[in-house]
């Protein structure tokens, strides 16, 4: 993990990185020659294997990003696996209630704040080094982000922001949209009213937000919101990139 790079989230610094979505480990090598400080491999909707998942979080760490990895679900199996394979945190999907959100810090986090197994991995160097000092220290650097994205999450939406051991909430605009009837319509008042409704209980609870943007102007807009952690799409950028081309060439 970076240094201070959970510290930096939580205070609310601006923090600039991609969803990766696609299998490559040159993809996540260009974000860090770019500057960028953080990933996230997308294994719920991409197709990325945990050989290639190490290869990326390898890729992230040369070039001093912090590595994050939005598992398909709260799982043991999924959660483990990629903590084990050096993930500096997680991202988890569709957690609409509080005690999913305590299953979900369990899993991340060793003894006594957690239950996460112990395991001789590349997450601990193997066994090689100091056991009793990476135990006693993991904790406090491995991110905990949970997505609310569900009509259903919004009632309790307090009760999960408060559970301890979460950093951060991901606001996720497309799946609060389409929960709410309004798929593919971010800015309906609805959703709207939602997105502000989850950011003022991050707020009051005291735990980072992050979100996704496409525009600088998104990232200015969201941080003087309070929104520092801020997240980009390589697939929509590239397909973005392919079809200002195609186009500009017809004319």
């Amino acid at each position: 993990m970076p240094d201070g790079f959970k510290d930096r989230m939580r205070r609310g610094e601006r923090l600039l990185g991609f969803f990766i979505g696609t299998p490559s480990a040159a993809t996540v090598e260009m974000a860090g020659f770019c500057g960028y400080d953080f990933v996230i491999i997308d294994t719920e909707h991409g197709p990325a294997g945990i050989e290639t998942i190490e290869d990326m979080l390898r890729a992230a760490a040369l070039h001093g990003m912090a590595g994050l990895v939005r598992v398909p679900d709260g799982s043991v199996a999924s959660i483990q696996r990629v903590l084990d394979a050096g993930a500096d945190g997680i991202l988890v999907p569709h957690v609409a209630s509080a005690a999913i959100a305590r299953e979900v810090v369990e899993r991340a986090l060793y003894a006594p704040e957690g239950k996460r197994g112990v395991a001789l991995s590349r997450s601990s160097a193997y066994g090689t080094g100091d056991s009793k000092a990476y135990y006693a220290t993991r904790n406090r650097h491995t991110v905990v982000i949970v997505m609310v994205e569900d009509a259903e999450a919004l009632p309790v939406v307090d009760e999960i922001v408060a559970v301890p051991g979460i950093d951060a909430v991901f606001i996720g605009p497309g799946d609060l949209g389409a929960s709410l009837g309004h798929a593919g319509d971010i800015r309906h008042p609805a959703v709207k009213e939602a997105v502000g409704r989850i950011a003022d209980a991050a707020r009051r609870a005291g735990v980072a937000r992050a979100t996704v943007g496409r525009t600088a102007e998104d990232v200015r807009r969201l941080q003087a919101a309070g929104t520092g952690m801020v997240c980009f799409n390589t697939t929509a950028m590239l397909v973005g990139a392919m079809q200002s081309l195609k186009a500009e060439l017809a004319r």
